[in-house]
């Protein structure tokens, strides 16, 4: 009896065991699958971050945990040419530390090209997350820290160089290296997503001074170019914008449909889907239009183009529909300049301005405001296109192309958010580093592949001249006639149950941050590509603005040294004066 007790506490003693040591390693298992890693958490700090500072303290922790600053600290590369870049860079800090400001003049002429040994590659930035290689930013430093030496270099005849000379050498190297343009495309309240991406641009000192924009994104253009740089950043928030116009719509809305419990309310959810659906199809654009010009024209005013320009020099650039032979029309204060923002603004977001329900409004010399005598339909009929290749007289006749040759565009930033097309959008920059859950879904990855063959056989469509003007400019991109970079903002399918909602304070924060999100990973890029045009415009303002009180002329010697043939610069920035 006794041995058969031993016998059943041992069996029992040995289960315990067993079934202790068990529990105890199932929970070691399930705390190392559920437990996220210090790699995870980064990742989460850099998605959920509310501010770039945040931002960027988790991309610098975690470019140091992956390893990718002796990845950052290494110049050599495959994707670029670095030892070009080491040559010029040398070149650049020798010309600073000797205070040689020829040489520097010399260099800025010559090679001053925005995609220098192929340094703006996307293969360069989607690996860290804080920056690209050292040898690059540096670089682009110093050359920033040369075109400010020349910028504040003393003129006259006991110095190297005069007033007209220093101007030469910056409308010089302006023109040489390009301009930007921030081109804003969207519709609906996706589009609140701009203010966002200005927001982040102009935090940064990166906001082009150019700025085109289509439906909503030519509403948020319109209300960036009307305000200087001291007036904007309190005007890129949901308390900024005077949403006055919605919120007495809504309190309308409200009011005609008190009551009626459940039933009444999916009612009335319908009867707005109903109303906005009909209004797109319609129109091109969901929201009530006259809601709509209260708002634009109590943000914007009646401002005309060039009254905008003067007071900001800032060029906004406002698409309109196609006009009776199906080209779009790029409204600024060189095509339109008495022409209202705010009503450009609204005919832009109509899939076609002849069937808009507001027209076109101009301001003459009296001030009186009257309707743009400029036909919007033509009375020729445009002739049937077979075969249209990309290099036809219509292709290079796009807003975008009319904007480069007007302005010497070379370089744009597309700001993507067009509702039915951005969830499907990839930005230019992915990081190859990032985990899969952190990237998109393998559905969405899928759909965007269905979507980009969709949109070639469109695009095969439009060449045979089987999609109308209004199709066409609805389901196609527009052609880039320059280098580029995509932003798309992150949208997940819950954001679509908005579409349906009037723009609130807290609506409009949600989008800024969305949109600001969309910046942050590629300010490095964007810096590189900008930094140097920033510095170079704002150096011939400054110099353009100082050379009147500075009369001395120039030494003889260094007039011939640095001048040349100076009468016919002086003729080709006289001709281009218009265009800054």
């Amino acid at each position: 009896m006794a041995k058969s007790w031993r016998v059943r506490d041992f069996l029992k003693g040995l289960f315990d065991c067993i079934s202790y040591i068990t529990v105890f390693w199932w929970w070691r298992l399930v705390q190392r699958v559920t437990k996220k890693t210090d790699k995870q958490l980064l990742f989460e700090n850099l998605h959920n971050a509310r501010v770039y500072e945040e931002w960027e303290a988790a991309a610098i922790h975690l470019d140091c945990v992956l390893d990718n600053n002796f990845w950052r600290a290494a110049p050599a590369s495959r994707a670029y040419d670095h030892r070009l870049i080491s040559a010029r860079t040398r070149q650049f800090e020798e010309a600073l530390f000797h205070e040689d400001v020829l040489t520097m003049v010399h260099s800025l002429r010559s090679g001053l090209v925005r995609n220098l040994g192929n340094i703006t590659a996307p293969k360069l930035y989607n690996r860290a997350y804080s920056g690209t290689k050292y040898l690059i930013e540096d670089y682009v430093s110093q050359v920033g820290a040369a075109v400010r030496r020349v910028t504040s270099a003393p003129t006259g005849h006991a110095h190297k160089l005069s007033s007209q000379q220093k101007l030469d050498v910056l409308h010089d190297a302006r023109l040489a290296l390009g301009r930007s343009c921030l081109v804003l495309q969207g519709g609906s309240i996706f589009g609140l997503c701009h203010v966002g991406v200005v927001k982040a641009l102009h935090l940064r000192g990166l906001l082009p001074r150019i700025i085109a924009g289509t439906a909503t994104g030519a509403l948020m253009a319109a209300l960036v170019c009307v305000h200087k740089d001291d007036e904007l950043l309190e005007r890129l928030s949901g308390e900024g914008i005077d949403l006055s116009a919605f919120a007495a719509s809504s309190e309308r809305a409200a009011d005609a449909n008190h009551g009626g419990g459940g039933r009444q309310h999916v009612r009335r959810w319908f009867s707005t889907l109903r109303r906005r659906a009909q209004r797109f199809f319609q129109y091109g654009y969901v929201l009530d239009v006259k809601v709509l010009e209260e708002c634009v024209r109590a943000n914007v005013g009646n401002k005309t183009f060039e009254e905008a320009y003067k007071h900001t020099k800032r060029v906004l650039n406002i698409t309109v529909s196609a006009t009776g032979g199906g080209v779009p029309t790029l409204l600024n204060y060189l095509t339109a300049p008495n022409v209202l923002i705010w009503s450009a603004a609204l005919v832009s977001n109509a899939s076609d301005a002849r069937y808009s329900p507001t027209t076109l409004q101009c301001k003459k010399t009296d001030g009186s405001i009257v309707p743009w005598d400029i036909p919007m339909k033509s009375s020729v009929k445009p002739t049937k296109r077979y075969g249209r290749t990309p290099s036809t007289d219509h292709d290079r006749d796009t807003p975008l192309s009319r904007a480069a040759e007007l302005f010497n565009v070379n370089h744009f930033i597309i700001s993507q958010a067009r509702p039915y097309i951005a969830p499907f959008l990839a930005p230019s920059l992915h990081h190859s580093s990032s985990p899969r859950s952190s990237r998109e879904p393998w559905g969405t990855y899928f759909m965007r592949l269905l979507i980009m063959e969709l949109q070639h056989r469109l695009t095969q469509m439009d060449m045979l001249g089987w999609l109308s003007p209004s199709l066409r400019r609805l389901l196609l991109d527009e052609s880039v006639p320059g280098a580029s970079w995509t932003l798309v903002p992150q949208v997940s399918w819950r954001d679509f149950a908005r579409l349906l909602r009037n723009p609130t304070r807290e609506e409009i924060d949600y989008w800024i941050l969305r949109g600001e999100r969309s910046v942050w990973p590629a300010l490095s890029a964007l810096r590189i590509r900008c930094a140097v045009e920033v510095e170079i415009d704002r150096g011939y303002q400054l110099v353009r603005r100082r050379k009147p009180f500075d009369m001395e002329p120039p030494a003889p010697e260094q007039s011939v040294t640095l001048a040349g043939d100076g009468q016919r610069k002086r003729k080709t920035r006289a001709a281009s004066m218009g265009a800054e």
